[in-house]
């Protein structure tokens, strides 16, 4: 045999001791592939919501992007536990919890009604639209969001506005008031 070469009993042997490992590592992995659901889990408590101007209608529109269960569990809390199917109870619910949490005021500093222009799904991620009266555009108007920051103290909400080719970014914490879009 050459210098290097090893018996075929000794490669056995070795083979035998790496083999013997292979349950250590596997148990020490099974906790993880245990359990996938909570490695899917999303750590981030985040919503983007992007808000864009309608001149030629004089209407402000925000499309809010949601988790779908963080959102569903918001709206079950905001009515005290108390259940509901979906349809147009739970479309109601939801509009109620939105306008509770997120909207504009004017100039003055007055609310400014908002109202559903739907809602879609997909996959775990609800887009929720709501539009409201332009009132003098989005350079008059300030906005406030505190979706989710009734159930997460880490919650961050993200709002784009879009006017006129002009885009700002505007974030939102626990606790924060209404800022300018402009």
């Amino acid at each position: 045999m050459g210098g290097a070469a090893e018996p075929v009993v000794m490669r056995a042997s070795r083979l035998s001791r790496a083999m013997s490992r292979i349950p250590c590592v596997a148990l020490a992995l099974a906790p993880g592939l245990a359990a996938p659901r909570l490695a899917y889990a999303h750590p981030l408590h985040s919503t983007i919501t992007e808000v864009t101007e309608d001149r030629a209608h004089g209407t402000v529109r925000a499309t809010i992007r949601v988790f779908a269960d963080d959102f569903g569990t918001a709206v079950t809390r905001s009515l005290r536990g108390r259940p509901l199917s979906a349809g147009l109870q739970w479309d109601a619910a939801a509009l109620a919890y939105v306008a509770s949490v997120f909207g504009f005021t004017d100039a003055s500093g007055r609310p400014v009604a908002v109202h559903s222009c739907g809602t879609r799904r997909t996959a775990d991620l609800l887009w929720i639209c709501v539009e409201a009266p332009s009132t003098g555009g989005l350079a008059r108007l300030k906005v406030r969001n505190a979706i989710l920051c009734d159930l997460f103290d880490d919650q961050v909400n993200v709002v784009q506005a879009t006017s006129g080719g002009s885009r700002r970014s505007v974030l939102f914490r626990k606790g924060d008031r209404a800022k300018p879009l402009s």
